[in-house]
């Protein structure tokens, strides 16, 4: 008998969790994504044409009240067309524009170099990075540092103010 009403109650609370969760499909993402709300483990994917451009994690997404802004935690973004890695403590992702600000000790590696700053801003439609902070590259050939950084979807890389380059043999 108490297995017959045990299996009841499971039936019913199963059931509950299927209204529920069937029901909110239809409601505004404003509403289900008020303030004061976040997502832990968070991973978004951009595909273009079926092909995976770049991934980004975050340990924490919280919510901007009256926002399309997501603050970020423990920022990992893997541009795989570039194979690069970009590491961040923080940062603030655009769900319309889909841009990126990232801010704190920021680190860029790649193959044969590393970029190093403290704020990055992405606009991921025109595919450029800039920033008007410190930067330092560093490879084997060469070190550039400088003040200011811009950079496009082709790889131009251009230091804005107080170049100093050193190349090595």
């Amino acid at each position: 008998m108490k297995k017959k009403v045990l299996l009841l109650i499971s039936l019913f609370l199963l059931s509950l969790v299927f209204l529920f969760f069937g029901n909110n499909r239809g409601l505004d993402k404003a509403l289900l994504l008020k303030g004061g709300s976040f997502l832990e483990g968070l991973k978004i994917i951009h595909k273009k044409n079926g092909i995976s451009m770049w991934t980004l994690n975050a340990s924490r997404a919280d919510i901007i009240e009256g926002s399309d802004r997501v603050k970020l935690n423990d920022v990992v973004l893997w541009v795989e067309n570039k194979d690069m890695t970009i590491y961040s403590p923080e940062g603030f992702y655009n769900m319309e524009s889909r841009d990126l600000t990232l801010n704190g000790k920021i680190k860029a590696v790649s193959k044969g170099y590393t970029i190093i700053t403290e704020s990055v801003e992405w606009n991921q439609s025109k595919g450029e990075i800039k920033t008007k902070e410190a930067v330092k590259i560093e490879s084997k050939k060469f070190n550039v540092e400088g003040v200011g950084m811009e950079a496009d979807s082709e790889q131009k890389v251009r230091i804005l103010k107080n170049v100093k380059a050193t190349f090595f043999r």
